[in-house]
């Protein structure tokens, strides 16, 4: 019989942090969420993982090729909202990172997957379907997110099916250096109805275990949608859905450890207690807890939204059971019951995966996170959490927010936000976020700082740093050289920058562009300013038409102008790549006409 249950973890001392992946999903859907839980490509950190994963497109069912879920917020037809390509252009920022797209999921059932497998001649002409999708948009890789062959919808040939489809693929892929995924199940049941795990780690570069969804509003009691070890009162298959049996029984099967990879989520599973005095784990309860303002899901919160909810507000209660790692919460408002991770059980997870020999960890999803770290005082609090877990950190609780009217940081008195959305900041890690007209300081992971006229934090050394301090200075080079002058001169109490710069914008060719959107452009403009630490100049922008999200030329052939919901964003293109109006992506300059720009 397998023991499988921990106490302490051992850490691998071999595993090179170089080695390590962190692959995060991106649910799409997302941009069409309200208020503070609205999140686009543009919202990505692109140096948070070293792996993203596009959710979901489709399989069609007459042609048998690959297709997009979406083709209006996913492509780029009839001024669609190009997606696909925005997303791997995140690369143009960190180009060590790989863009996938994902198959399957809620988009595809388990019937058509199993018809698709089963049948060669619908097998090739999917592969080849997917390929060239991934190669136009871009893309690193594909992932297949079929969880349940065999099983809901499923055949008994599915099994073996399944590989088939996965080395078809896998075949293909490796033509084009392109990576494969799978995204299983970590339940023992499943892994023996639906997986051949030799075949399987054969055929897929990396198996992504879905360590979440491992209990739910579908069981008539409470418990944790992904704990770690088994609570004490489980038994029978219960005592079999936590992450450790998981885990362990997928090794036990001769799995390459390297391939595997520990997938977390960023949000909890809620019921509707039946009684408030009744709370605790195996609590009876029969009703869903109620949606969130985000999600909108019955029996389903991000972590954004518990977060909210529980801050500042009495009503909910926090519990850590002595015998589990993860927390849960209930409402004595509404007899909501939530089993969610928070960073604490996100970095102990993320030490269990390194402690067992895994290639890294994954996480469901960017979009549930604290991404704008409102809430916890950190973007992505939960998934930096498992990466500093994972990469063997020591465990750090940011310090919450509080209200805007009293929060500093960096020794400044808080900015009032205008028309921007981005401020800069004294130190050039931080910056400031404008929402709903209330400013929240944000600091950019370690070692990048803050852009602003990529509106993102970049590396050093493709940003301009003159103005602001970097780890070490006690005054920015502007300040260096007004202190220098006024040691010279007459001093003065008002600092300025050494020189004025003047910014140039002339209009955009309007090809490709809706009517609304180019008859707004600008004619030649020149502004000067004179800035202080706290200043950017700023060229002058398109009028963007906030109903439409689209790409218009820049006067410079290696930058171009990102419309999105009525504001625009400056992209550049790196090297020798320059930017494509027709393709809508930055392309090497021999694939380009550069007739309407400038390449200086």
């Amino acid at each position: 019989m397998l023991t499988l249950v921990a106490s302490t973890f051992i850490v691998v001392a071999g595993l090179s942090l170089s080695e390590a992946v962190t692959i995060c999903y991106f649910g799409s859907w997302a941009v069409w969420r309200q208020g503070a839980g609205k999140y686009d490509v543009e919202d990505i950190d692109p140096f948070l993982c070293t792996h993203l994963v596009y959710g979901f497109a489709e399989i069609s069912t007459s042609t048998w090729e690959i297709e997009a879920m979406e083709p209006y917020n996913d492509l780029c037809v009839n001024y669609g909202q190009c997606a696909y390509s925005r997303f791997t252009a995140l690369k143009d920022l960190n180009p060590d990172l790989k863009t996938l797209l994902s198959v399957g999921g809620n988009s595809v059932d388990g019937s058509t997957f199993s018809e698709l497998s089963g049948d060669a001649s619908k097998r090739k002409i999917f592969v080849g379907s997917a390929v060239e999708m991934l190669k136009t948009y871009s893309f690193d890789g594909l992932d297949i997110n079929w969880m349940h062959p065999a099983d809901r919808d499923g055949q008994p040939e599915d099994k073996k099916n399944y590989i088939a489809l996965l080395r078809d693929l896998h075949e293909a892929l490796a033509d084009e250096d392109l990576v494969l995924t799978a995204c299983v199940s970590l339940e023992k049941r499943e892994v023996d109805v639906a997986y051949d795990v030799l075949g399987l780690s054969d055929a897929v570069d990396f198996i992504l275990l879905s360590g979440y969804n491992l209990h739910g509003p579908w069981d008539t009691f409470t418990h944790h949608h992904a704990p770690l070890f088994p609570h004490p009162a489980d038994t029978g298959n219960n005592a079999f859905l936590n992450i450790d049996y998981g885990v362990g029984y997928w090794i036990s099967k001769g799995v390459d450890k390297k391939k595997l990879v520990l997938g977390l989520g960023t949000y909890g599973t809620t019921w509707t207690l039946n009684n408030l005095d009744d709370s605790d784990y195996y609590a009876y309860a029969t009703q869903a807890g109620k949606p969130g303002p985000y999600t909108a899901t019955l029996g389903f919160l991000g972590y954004n939204e518990i977060c909210e909810m529980q801050h500042g507000n009495d009503e909910w209660t926090v519990v850590r059971d002595p015998d589990m790692h993860e927390p849960y919460t209930y409402s004595a408002a509404d007899k909501t019951w939530c089993g969610y991770e928070d960073s604490q059980s996100m970095w102990r997870k993320g030490q269990y995966a390194r402690s067992q020999g895994l290639a890294g960890t994954m996480v469901w999803s960017l979009e549930t996170d604290d991404f704008s770290g409102s809430c916890t005082g950190r973007p992505y609090n939960l998934i930096r959490s498992m990466n500093e877990g994972f990469l063997n950190l020591p465990f750090s609780t940011p310090v919450p927010p509080t209200s805007a009217s009293t929060q500093t940081t960096s020794g400044l008195v808080t900015p009032t936000c205008g028309s921007e959305t981005f401020m800069p900041d004294l130190y050039c890690n931080k910056y400031w976020q404008c929402e709903g007209g209330i400013p929240h300081p944000r600091e950019c992971s370690e070692g990048l700082v803050w852009n602003s006229v990529l509106f993102t934090c970049t590396w050093p050394s493709v940003t301009d740093t003159s103005h602001c301090l970097m780890p070490g200075q006690t005054m920015t080079p502007t300040e260096s050289s007004a202190t220098s002058t006024s040691e010279t001169s007459t001093k003065s109490t008002t600092q300025t920058s050494p020189s004025t710069v003047s910014i140039s914008e002339t209009s955009a060719p309007t090809s490709q562009i809706p009517s609304t959107a180019a008859s707004s452009l600008t004619s030649t403009t020149t502004t000067s300013t004179t800035s202080t630490p706290m200043a950017t100049t700023k060229p002058i922008l398109p009028d963007c038409d906030p109903a439409l999200n689209y790409f218009v030329p820049h006067q410079s052939c290696k930058k171009y102008w990102w419309c999105v919901g009525g504001h625009a964003v400056l992209g550049s293109c790196y090297g020798d790549l320059v930017w494509d109006q027709d393709a809508r992506v930055c392309v090497s300059a021999g694939q380009s006409d550069p007739a309407d720009c400038s390449t200086l």
